[in-house]
């Protein structure tokens, strides 16, 4: 090889290596908008899911059966809002109240406390109280504005992606080279179907989780129960961060009461927790998508780091689709091991 081509090799190959570094600080700096575009992907999952189940069970066309279904959450969602959405308001209203009295017996609990009068000095002398609580409160506004407009633009993303489906997979197959396209069509099937399980079973242990820490809560007299059930079944959305968010206003709720309550309310938490990993986690995993615990909580505190709340959201199903790519092109196609995809019957 003469100087001159081994040169142009070099130049060829730093361009690569240039390219592609230019391509991750592009993809890093609109990675908030993939995370949303993702959200979006879970929707059409979730909604292609049920589709697919009526069109099975009906013989309808698949876009009939979509149509239903969203007309059908639509409805039900209304109908919901309708009956118990008057009784939800007025319990996280009162819970707003009820927090700020919890907040206000921890820090009066604090001042009688020589180290917390340390902890009470500390946090005033790194917050003003006047400016300071403004900002804060503009960004709890700004948060709770952007959390919306990110919610409805997932659902619409979702809906768009569910219509055309076929669409958007024909893109990203494009993007790879055509002897491995039928390949690469081949994950993200078994991509998607795997996501629509692990959906299926996180919505099956959000219900129970919230039905049992409602009736948990009424038991052991912590009021608000209904509010803070619905809290602690859409926070298990998100694993291991997100019970223990959801434990906070239950305790601070409880302490209104007196710390006896405040007990039982832990107790109620840590027995739901525990029945939650033992048993259902177990049961469920068995027919959805089974994930190292472990891998999971490591990969929500990186994806929470690295991206935010919106990372932890999705920490999950991302890890999901990164199991099936692993299993499918590392250990099956380049290992040659067999593997075992969820949805598929153990040999």
């Amino acid at each position: 090889m003469s100087p001159d081509s081994g040169t142009a090799v070099f130049i060829q190959r730093v361009l690569i290596v240039l390219g592609l570094v230019v391509l991750g600080l592009f993809l890093w700096r609109i990675a908030y908008a993939l995370l949303l575009g993702f959200g979006g992907v879970l929707v059409a999952v979730f909604l292609r899911g049920l589709a697919s189940k009526l069109h099975q069970w009906t013989g309808l066309s698949m876009g009939w059966s979509l149509a239903l279904i969203s007309i059908g959450l639509v409805g039900l969602l209304g109908l919901t809002a309708m009956l118990i959405g008057p009784s939800i308001a007025s319990q996280f209203r009162d819970l707003n109240d009820t927090l700020t009295q919890g907040i206000e017996q921890v820090r009066g609990f604090l001042a009688q406390q020589p180290w917390g009068q340390r902890l009470l000095r500390s946090v005033t002398q790194n917050a003003s109280q006047g400016g300071d609580l403004l900002r804060s409160a503009a960004k709890v506004f700004a948060g709770a504005a952007d959390a919306l407009l990110a919610f409805v633009l997932v659902l619409f993303a979702g809906v768009y992606f569910a219509l055309r489906p076929d669409t958007y997979a024909d893109g990203l197959v494009r993007l790879v080279p055509k002897p491995r396209q039928a390949r690469a069509r081949e994950v993200l099937q078994a991509t998607g179907n795997a996501l629509w399980l692990w959906l299926l079973g996180q919505f099956v242990v959000m219900a129970i989780v919230g039905v049992l820490t409602t009736v948990g809560l009424l038991l052991a007299g912590v009021p608000l129960a209904p509010a803070l059930g619905l809290i602690a079944g859409l926070l298990e959305f998100v694993p291991f961060l997100g019970p223990i968010v959801a434990a906070v206003p239950v305790l601070l709720v409880a302490l209104t009461v007196d710390p006896q309550t405040a007990l039982y309310a832990m107790l109620v938490l840590l027995v739901i927790q525990q029945t939650e990993s033992n048993l259902l986690e177990p049961v469920v995993e068995r027919r959805a998508v089974a994930l190292p615990p472990v891998l999971v909580l490591v990969g929500t505190i990186a994806f929470m780091l690295l991206f935010g709340v919106l990372g932890a959201v999705f920490a999950t199903p991302l890890l999901v689709v990164t199991l099936v790519a692993v299993k499918m092109l590392y250990m099956e196609d380049a290992l040659g091991e067999p593997v075992h995809l969820p949805g598929e019957r153990s040999p």
